[in-house]
């Protein structure tokens, strides 16, 4: 089983590690522009934080 969008033009891949891959909607994105952190959980591997570097 994949977790991969079918538009995935719409979507930025993260690579958490060898295991975990995560989609993040462009729009979502978009809508956090300034914040630090996004938080998410992933099933069986728990709490997941992505920390965005300024530019």
């Amino acid at each position: 089983m994949t977790g991969k969008p079918e538009d995935i033009d719409n979507y930025v891949e993260v690579r958490i590690d060898d295991d975990i891959i995560v989609y993040i909607n462009k729009e979502i994105l978009e809508k956090i522009k300034g914040e630090k952190e996004l938080k998410f959980i992933v099933p069986e591997y728990g709490w997941q934080h992505l920390t965005f570097l300024e530019e």
